[in-house]
């Protein structure tokens, strides 16, 4: 089952995870500006998640970026994993 999500959108990355309770949650990294923005979770489903962040990554690139005229590539690629628990010990 997939649980996370990644796309590249220079100067963004955006990531996409499901929460314990099943929502979709957005996180959006700057690399210009060298930040990260947490959205709140607002998706159940994959497909309107997806859809969802590349929504809030036009709005925050317009919005706060600076970039009044950026908009999102016709076609992402995402991809679609499920992390490994790695537990650390020292």
């Amino acid at each position: 089952m997939i649980s996370s999500c990644l796309a590249e959108l220079p100067p963004l990355t955006l990531e996409i995870q499901r929460s314990p309770d099943g929502l979709w949650i957005m996180h959006l990294f700057d690399k210009r500006a060298r930040c990260k923005v947490i959205m709140p979770p607002s998706e159940f489903n994959l497909d309107a998640a997806k859809q969802k962040a590349l929504v809030s990554a036009q709005f925050y690139m317009r919005k706060y970026a600076g970039d009044p005229n950026w908009t999102p590539p016709t076609t992402v690629e995402w991809a679609e994993f499920s992390p490994r628990e790695i537990i650390w010990e020292t």
